[in-house]
């Protein structure tokens, strides 16, 4: 089913979305609820059934960036933020994307109130450079195309400890942006599984600050999530930079410490640290924040509990009050 329109982005350029609203209630109120729901460059189907063109850049090139964020009680959470590095993930690697926020926006929640189920959803979207014949620099006239898809998600449970596994980070020096080209993430993460564990620890064996600072195998993140430790009172974080991705959970987690008196540190954390540490914190999107009971088959934290479940607390609290 396609629905087209022509606006005007803040540019000045047409794009192409679902402003049909009349057909979409209509279509709505035929009871036809979606188990998932899906767009790209405004056709909206169910997942399985959106079709990509063998063309699009991001099928042979992994060139494009992308976001994801969490639906709770059918409102989008932190939504801003998760555009705001999604627009910055689209400035660094030069994608000219035509969209508004405000677009991407109705394009969201029209997907969203096409679900059965809306109470927990993930929402997933990317742009990539656009469709032209295999070649690597950047195409001409080639506009970016935009994918996206909603899907309900239940919330992981909080208070089930995660086991990691470390592995050796051998990513570029791009690593804060949000790039589909995840190839070594994809590795460090089968790795984990491989081990019988629940997620990775990439540590840098040597790493350059931009000012010339060297640091030895230290934590960057993981595969999927950003690392962080409590150790004698502190909330004690990577710092950012063009080594890890700045996650929103990992801002709001400093934000929420700050606020309530708990002292933050971002620095690095060295590979000895992390199994030192009285805890250790896994935060995502859709983790949010969950403790670590085993390191490399090894156990670590539990020394304070206390800590970890107020933070704990303080975000899930975030979460229903921006949810309401």
């Amino acid at each position: 089913m396609r629905y087209e329109a022509n606006c005007r982005s803040k540019d000045n350029s047409k794009v192409r979305y679902n402003t049909n609203t009349r057909k979409a209630t209509a279509w709505r109120a035929k009871g036809e609820a979606m188990k998932n729901a899906a767009y790209y460059n405004g056709t909206i189907s169910a997942i399985e059934d959106i079709k990509v063109p063998l063309e699009d850049r991001a099928v042979y090139f992994g060139d494009g960036v992308y976001d994801v964020a969490f639906c709770h009680n059918g409102k989008p959470f932190l939504i801003d933020e998760h555009f705001d590095r999604f627009y910055n993930s689209c400035r660094l690697v030069r994608i000219d994307f035509p969209y508004t926020r405000e677009q991407l926006l109705e394009i969201i929640t029209d997907l969203i109130s096409r679900l059965d189920d809306r109470s927990d959803v993930l929402i997933y979207w990317q742009a990539s450079r656009g469709t032209a014949p295999r070649n690597h620099p950047f195409p001409e006239n080639s506009k970016a195309n935009l994918l996206m898809y909603v899907k309900p998600k239940k919330i992981t449970k909080l208070d089930v400890p995660m086991k990691l596994h470390t592995v050796d980070d051998i990513r570029y020096e791009m690593c804060n942006v949000k790039t589909i080209n995840l190839i070594p993430n994809i590795l460090a993460a089968q790795a984990a599984i491989d081990a019988g564990c629940d997620e990775a620890v990439q540590i840098r064996r040597r790493l350059f600050e931009e000012d010339g600072t060297e640091y030895r195998d230290v934590v960057t993140e993981g595969a999927h999530t950003n690392i962080s430790i409590l150790k004698n009172g502190e909330f004690i974080t990577a710092p950012l930079g063009h080594f890890i991705l700045p996650g929103i959970a990992r801002s709001h987690l400093i934000g929420l410490c700050r606020e309530n008196g708990i002292p933050v540190v971002e620095r690095y954390i060295t590979r000895a640290e992390l199994a030192d540490a009285d805890e250790i914190m896994i935060s995502s999107t859709t983790t949010l924040v969950r403790r670590a009971c085993e390191l490399d088959g090894a156990p670590v934290g539990g020394r304070d509990t206390v800590l970890f479940d107020r933070i704990q607390q303080l975000y899930v609290e975030k979460l229903d009050r921006d949810c309401i």
